[in-house]
């Protein structure tokens, strides 16, 4: 309870400080973690060591302190989110790719978009606000209830519906039937649900429930990225649609389906590893 309490307080501090105030100490903040978080640490630099292998540890050291310092800067700018959202918000976005949303919705069987932690991927849920269409997210409970309840509140701010994990998939599957547009974080290491596609060249357990949904509702999928080319200016990617293969079987389908979003995803994270979120064990703890 003191935590939340506590990110009350410094959601409210954040959001009577100028912008470029709160980012310096989200930066500060996060080069802290790096230096005194000695096991997400560790765990970052486990995962460098088996996604870049060729790299000397000099390299990989700076790039786990920009992770690092980027998570920082996403935390501080989360916690901002309700002085970020003041007429003229708007502004601060562009987007590419907008052509491969617009071709999915006017198909009107809905839209399932694939996310990584990547970037500041929690501005991702204004993007349906920013682009008019209606959205809502899978939300995973997060054991801290302190970070939990703030990351609902913000995403609901954001103008996003919410999904349990656990919610009923039928449920979910009339809402993309109604055209609507939801989100699926699937960059993380799935204990259910899971099936192990090719990773940075090692076998990865990956959620397979945005495949089967999409193959159930013959709704499109597709990645979506978000980038900070800019201090308070944020660069949101739509990619093509993943093609849905035909004529295999549901689980031959399934895992095609979850290896060529997965290749997108290393893809996008091999151009800019530092805004990837290495602190978490993605493929167990056997590398």
């Amino acid at each position: 309870m003191f935590a939340y309490w506590f990110l009350l307080l410094v959601r409210w501090l954040f959001c009577l400080l100028p912008a470029g105030l709160v980012r310096f100490w989200g930066c500060l903040f996060g080069a802290a973690g790096f230096y005194l978080d000695r096991r997400h640490r560790r765990v970052a630099l486990d995962n460098l060591r088996a996604a870049f292998p060729e790299l000397p540890d000099s390299d990989r050291r700076r790039l786990a302190r920009r992770s690092f310092v980027r998570l920082g800067l996403n935390l501080a700018e989360s916690l901002r989110l309700p002085a970020f959202l003041r007429p003229g918000w708007e502004r601060s976005f562009t987007v590419e790719g907008k052509e491969h949303l617009d071709t999915a919705l006017k198909r009107g069987r809905g839209v399932i978009f694939v996310l990584a932690h990547f970037g500041n991927w929690e501005y991702l849920a204004l993007v349906p606000r920013l682009l008019n269409f209606r959205g809502a997210a899978v939300a995973q409970k997060i054991k801290n209830p302190a970070i939990d309840g703030l990351l609902r509140e913000m995403r609901e701010a954001a103008g996003l519906e919410l999904f349990s994990k656990r919610e009923v998939a039928g449920e979910i599957a009339d809402y993309l039937g109604k055209n609507g547009a939801v989100a699926i974080l699937a960059d993380q290491r799935a204990r259910r649900m899971a099936i192990a596609v090719e990773f940075f060249g090692r076998p990865a357990p990956t959620t397979a429930a945005p495949a089967i949904l999409a193959l159930k509702s013959d709704a499109a999928l597709i990645p979506v990225f978000i980038y900070p080319p800019a201090p308070g200016t944020y660069r949101v990617v739509f990619e093509p649609e993943i093609e849905l293969p035909r004529g295999l079987s549901l689980k031959l389908g399934v895992r095609e389906i979850t290896a060529r979003f997965t290749a997108v995803f290393e893809r996008r994270i091999r151009e800019c590893p530092e805004l990837w979120f290495w602190v978490h064990r993605r493929w167990g703890k056997d590398i």
